[in-house]
């Protein structure tokens, strides 16, 4: 990572030096324009600043502001913005530093060389992995996935009930016995309950899936019948008594929601693959096993040299 001279660290801005000096394997060494491909203007691409003769564009400070996650890909980045502005001071501060470096011939000597080399290896696996997956994960194989998960995974129930919870079943039962006498459950349930989550709401506990709860209470929660107050039900928390007051199908994730989610899926799947068919296609020979030991044995203090002549010490 870089220091600014504003203090701040900028992970990102590693990329930037890389990117700059990738051109600069030759064995000059003043920084000209063609070190950083300025020869030639690229096309369609809007140049948004000069330093000491060389371009800095537009796409440089998206991809920057990327790759630094102010912005989503493909979010709009109006130059008059802070990110923008603070973006292209970054880059301007890199261009210089790397035009620095090349005037001083640090990008001729070995070391320069291979880590510009293991760069370019990072930079161009990750094109392709873009290539790849721009190609595989598109709207519409996302959307064919949600309908694909949705087929299979079929809408579980869901109960919206209330409980009070109390500490001893006698406790429990003497709940049952004021509700069935007509005392309002959610006066009770501020009264007794000592679950602090819901006494304020009545003993509500809103919707939620028999996976959602204890086995214990989201089996008798799940097998009455709707407005009923259940038996005393004992948990790891105490004696619950249950009434369920509504049932329904749960309503499945959107696809807004989980495009995210299948994207982040698709992704892993699609760089798995690729990397599974190109070992399977690759002659790799590697040697990763540890070294035996080679350190000779300690020297038996006041022995004699193993070669050494007996009769002639």
């Amino acid at each position: 990572m870089l220091i600014l001279a504003n203090g701040t660290m900028k992970a990102g801005l590693a990329l930037i030096m890389v990117v700059a000096l990738a051109a600069c394997g030759n064995d000059r060494g003043s920084a000209d324009n063609n070190d950083f491909g300025n020869i030639r203007e690229r096309a369609g691409d809007e140049a948004v600043a000069r330093v000491n003769g060389t371009t800095i564009y537009a796409s440089d400070v998206a991809r920057e502001a990327t790759a630094q996650k102010l912005i989503q890909v493909g979010d709009p980045l109006p130059k008059g913005s802070k990110i923008y502005q603070q973006v292209l001071d970054d880059l301007v501060d890199q261009r210089l530093l790397a035009l620095e470096a090349v005037r001083k011939g640090l990008d001729r000597n070995g070391e320069a060389k291979r880590r510009l080399q293991a760069a370019r290896e990072r930079i161009l696996g990750n094109i392709l992995v873009e290539n790849v997956i721009s190609q595989a994960v598109t709207d519409e194989a996302i959307r064919r996935m949600y309908d694909e998960q949705a087929k299979l995974s079929p809408p579980a129930d869901e109960v919206r009930a209330r409980h009070i919870l109390v500490k001893t079943k006698a406790e429990a039962e003497d709940v049952i016995t004021k509700l069935k006498g007509g005392t309002d459950f959610a006066k009770l349930a501020l009264e007794k309950s000592i679950d602090p989550g819901s006494r304020l709401e009545g003993g509500s506990l809103g919707y939620f899936s028999k996976d959602a709860m204890v086995e214990p209470f989201a089996n008798a929660a799940f097998s009455q019948k709707v407005g009923e107050i259940s038996e005393p039900v004992q948990t790891e928390f105490g004696w619950h008594v249950i009434q369920v007051e509504d049932r329904r199908k749960q309503t499945p994730p959107g696809f807004d929601e989980m495009r995210p989610r299948i994207v982040r899926f698709m992704t892993f799947d699609e760089i798995q693959k690729l990397i599974s068919q190109l070992r399977l296609a690759a002659i790799v020979e590697r040697d990763d096993k540890p070294n035996e030991a080679t350190t000779p044995p300690l020297a038996v203090e006041g022995a004699k040299p193993a070669l050494q002549d007996e009769a002639n010490p």
